[in-house]
């Protein structure tokens, strides 16, 4: 049964990245259908919570603001459907008004995976909004597209930043299906006891999948995660697989170090799954 891929779209200047991953990866998982989803900012969610109203011609502005933006964001999808189609798979736009987190989860839900952009410095809360509830609510592997232009194609030489838990497992179990045009596939293990050094897992083996195995020292003096990206590179690598961590009490999210470095430097298309 053909898989169907989630795209989400925010700012103009990187939606047609977004689209070209969806696109990619929908190649690589050989998904039938492409849902592009455009969230338009409902007025009263930008209130804070000193003011009191709305005023009419404050909400008459945001709403033509964010009217533009998505038709400019639509432009784009029709432009990119036109000029560059993915044989044998349909795809439609979804313009909703709503909270993101909301929609991005109802949608995602019904989708196979879901691909947008790693969040960046000036990270607005319906964009973070977004990021959480795709990789922590959905339950599905999200792609994150860095912001700035990563090798294309990707998913012919594949990196799994490995930890031996559920996590980790889930997302190679995600990424496996990416890996139909692989020609290397690199597992990245951290280990602080050179004595004892990880071995290759059991979970490659058994989908007999051909991979190496590359231990990297955990030492306190770097972040692991700026580790595993820079291992990343160094092997030529052009996509990056791992599980999402965090811990959340209530709905105040507090991030995994190498799932938090990799939301915020990641510059290689990075599958990431709860």
């Amino acid at each position: 049964m053909p898989g169907v891929i989630l795209a989400t779209l925010d700012r103009p200047e990187v939606a047609l990245r977004v689209l070209a991953a969806g696109g990619r990866l929908a190649e690589l998982t050989a998904s039938g259908r492409i849902n592009v989803l455009a969230v338009r900012v409902p007025p009263l969610s930008t209130i804070a919570p000193s003011e009191q109203i709305l005023t009419q011609e404050r909400e008459r502005r945001i709403v033509y603001q964010e009217r533009q933006r998505v038709d400019t964001l639509k432009q784009i999808f029709e432009d990119w459907s036109r000029a560059a189609p993915v044989a044998n798979v349909t795809t439609d736009w979804i313009d909703e008004e709503g909270m993101a987190d909301r929609l991005v989860d109802e949608w995602g839900r019904r989708a196979d995976f879901v691909v947008l952009k790693r969040p960046s410095d000036r990270q607005l809360d319906q964009e973070r909004r977004a990021v959480h509830a795709a990789l922590f609510d959905t339950g599905r592997p999200v792609l994150m597209v860095p912001p700035c232009p990563s090798p294309d194609p990707f998913g012919r030489r594949i990196a799994v930043a490995w930890r031996d838990d559920g996590r980790t497992i889930k997302a190679v179990l995600a990424g496996l299906r990416c890996a139909t045009e692989a020609e290397e596939i690199c597992v990245l293990a951290g280990t602080r006891d050179p004595s004892r050094p990880p071995r290759l897992p059991d979970i490659i083996d058994e989908h007999g999948i051909f991979a190496k195995l590359h231990v990297l020292p955990i030492t306190g003096q770097q972040a692991f995660g700026e580790t595993v990206l820079q291992t990343a590179h160094q092997l030529g690598c052009d996509m990056l697989v791992m599980g999402a961590f965090a811990r959340h009490p209530a709905r105040s999210l507090i991030l995994g170090g190498v799932t938090r470095y990799m939301l915020a430097n990641a510059d290689l298309p990075v599958l990431m799954r709860h």
